[in-house]
C-alpha cells in the first residue's frame, strides 16, 4: 500500500500549479548549495549535435529547465501530468512539444540525445522507480545521456510544501547503479550532490 502523499503528487501539483510556477521562478539556480543547474545542464548536454532531441519527464511549467534547453537550440518533448502546468508551458514556450501524461505509462517512443527527470523521478515510490528508470534508459540514443535526481538511500521521505505533505522516494545507490548498468549505460556521476548522470556509448561502425 502506498503512502497517501505518493498518491496525491499529481493532484498536489495540479491544485497548486500557480504556486509552483511562482515558487520555481524562471531562472536556473546557480551556486545555491548542491543545485548549480547551469553546470549540470552543461554536463548533460556536452557534445550533443545542434538540434539534439531531449525528453524531459515531469517537465512542470517548462520553466526554467525546458526553457534553458530550448534556448540552447535543442528539440524538446516535455511530459507532465498536471494539465495546468502543461497549459502554461504550451502558452509560454510554444517551440516545445508539451505533452500531458504520466511517466509511469505515457512515455513517448523514440531515441533521444538526452532524457531528463530533474526533481521528478523522486516523487515516485521506490517500486515504481524500478520500472520507470529502465524505460527512461531505453530511450537514450547512442552517445546520449540520462540525468535524474534521487535521494541518498532506499526509503521514503515526506516533506512539506504549501501546507501539504510532499512525497519523495528513493532506491539505494547500488540499486540505481545496477539498473543503469543493466541498461548498458556508463555512470558519469553516481549520486554526488543528489544527481545521477549516465551515458550510452557510441557504437562503432561495422
Amino acid at each position: 500500500m502506498t503512502h497517501p502523499a505518493a498518491d496525491r503528487i499529481i493532484g498536489l501539483y495540479q491544485d497548486k500549479a500557480a504556486d509552483w510556477i511562482r515558487d520555481r521562478g524562471d531562472a536556473l539556480r546557480r551556486n545555491e548549495g548542491d543545485w548549480d543547474e547551469v553546470a549540470w545542464l552543461d554536463r548533460f548536454t556536452a557534445g550533443w549535435p545542434p538540434g539534439g532531441r531531449v525528453l524531459d519527464v515531469g517537465s512542470g511549467s517548462g520553466w526554467p529547465i525546458g526553457a534553458a534547453l530550448l534556448a540552447r537550440g535543442f528539440k524538446l518533448i516535455g511530459l507532465e501530468a498536471s494539465p495546468s502546468l502543461i497549459a502554461h508551458a504550451r502558452e509560454s514556450l510554444p517551440s516545445g512539444d508539451w505533452r500531458l501524461g504520466d511517466m509511469r505509462k505515457d512515455l513517448p517512443d523514440g531515441a533521444f540525445h538526452g532524457v531528463l527527470a530533474w526533481h521528478s523521478l523522486f516523487h515516485l515510490t521506490p517500486e515504481a522507480q524500478t520500472l520507470v528508470l529502465p524505460a527512461l534508459a531505453a530511450r537514450v540514443a547512442d552517445g546520449g545521456r540520462l540525468m535524474f535526481t534521487a535521494g541518498p538511500a532506499h526509503g521514503e521521505a515526506i516533506g512539506e510544501w504549501r501546507g501539504e505533505p510532499l512525497y519523495h522516494g528513493s532506491l539505494d545507490p547500488d540499486a540505481y547503479r545496477a539498473l543503469l548498468t543493466e541498461a548498458e549505460l556508463t555512470v558519469e556521476n553516481d549520486g554526488d550532490q543528489g544527481v545521477w548522470l549516465a551515458r550510452r556509448a557510441i557504437l562503432s561502425a561495422k
